[in-house]
């Protein structure tokens, strides 16, 4: 499911691509669209999140509250990890995700060392409000189970 097929003509509009078949002869096989593929849905949501926090921004000069769920959604595309439902608790994911917002003060998370994650990965909306992403073992971090930890975006090893 999800492939255009080759036999296909197809139009790309920016917001949806639409396609039809151009060879009779096969069009007993169905196509499905771009809007019913889950990974081009997702797409769509971070996009239309991402322009909607930063038009509120624009004219407000105040943030919209959307900045956890854009970085659920970021994780959701580029990490494959569940967008919501039970599965997407940290101790069934081991995937603790954490955000920086644009126009913050400090380029810093605070992680709770308590929580149950083997990785940390934390997206960044940045100023122009695009989102990059960021990830650290758990096992990088120092070995406490106790309070708070603050962490710098440049500490953050691997890039995602």
């Amino acid at each position: 499911m999800g492939k255009i097929p080759e036999d296909a003509a197809h139009w790309d509009s920016g917001d949806w691509i639409e396609w039809h078949r151009v060879t009779p002869e096969t069009a007993t096989e169905s196509c499905s669209s771009a809007a019913q593929e889950p990974l081009a849905r997702l797409t769509a949501m971070h996009v239309s999140l991402l322009r909607a926090a930063k038009g509120y921004y624009e004219i407000t000069g105040h943030h919209l509250p959307v900045y956890d769920v854009i970085a659920q959604v970021h994780a959701a595309i580029h990490c494959d990890i569940p967008l919501e439902g039970p599965d997407r608790d940290c101790e069934e994911t081991g995937v603790e995700l954490l955000h920086l917002p644009p126009f913050g003060r400090s380029k810093t998370v605070k992680v709770d060392l308590e929580r149950p994650f083997k990785t940390l990965i934390v997206v960044r909306i940045k100023e122009n409000f695009t989102t990059e992403a960021k990830m650290i073992p758990r096992s990088s971090l120092p070995d406490t189970s106790e309070g708070l930890y603050s962490l710098g975006w440049r500490a953050l090893p691997h890039k995602i």
